[in-house]
């Protein structure tokens, strides 16, 4: 009798374990318009100039490429995201992460230039348009294409920056990720070649 009143409280105390669990979590995924901007894969290599002397050659490779979830049992949101380095350099950052169907892919340049972090430019991909963040005062405009002396980029994303320490401008373009940078120094770096792994 012991050994049936002990199975009984089991599958008692199974089903409450059971009926207590959590429902899944739906998935959202990044815009396949964000991934087609900043989906870069490792070993890709981009060489950044100085627009005022074109005979200075920086050479970034990607690397860390991610393309995971967070949290799946709570948010269940797509996280991408890679790195961008040369030895010596300041480096960079690219983070996208899904906001669903309510919200928007939040798309972040992280950048790490000796023992400083600055975050931004932050922009949002809803439906496949890209803009600024509320209140930001920033601006983010599309061009077919853009070009820097000779070198042209399609579908490219200029993102104005208002008040980040930093920056001025950013340059995003499809396929190709981070194409060029204004600093509020007077600085300013594009590629000038890159190769795509």
């Amino acid at each position: 009798m012991k050994a049936i009143n002990y199975f009984v409280l089991n599958i008692i105390v199974l089903s409450a374990f059971a009926a207590c669990k959590r429902p899944e979590t739906e998935q959202h995924d990044l815009d396949p318009v964000t991934k087609a901007y900043f989906d870069i894969r490792n070993g890709s290599t981009f060489t950044f100039t100085d627009f005022a002397d074109t005979s200075v050659s920086i050479v970034y490779t990607s690397s860390n490429h991610n393309n995971s979830r967070a949290n799946p049992d709570i948010e269940n949101s797509e996280i991408l995201f890679y790195d961008l380095n040369a030895g010596g350099k300041p480096s960079f950052t690219m983070r996208c992460q899904s906001g669903g169907a309510e919200f928007k892919d939040q798309c972040a340049l992280i950048t790490r230039d000796a023992d400083s972090t600055f975050v931004g430019p932050v922009i949002y991909n809803t439906s496949g348009r890209f803009g600024p963040g509320q209140n930001s005062g920033d601006s983010v405009v599309d061009y077919a294409t853009y070009s820097f002396h000779t070198t042209v980029f399609s579908d490219v994303l200029r993102v104005k920056l208002l008040s980040h320490p930093r920056y001025k401008e950013v340059y995003f373009a499809k396929r190709v990720g981070l194409i060029a940078r204004r600093e509020k120094s007077g600085k300013f770096y594009y590629v000038k070649s890159y190769n795509l792994k």
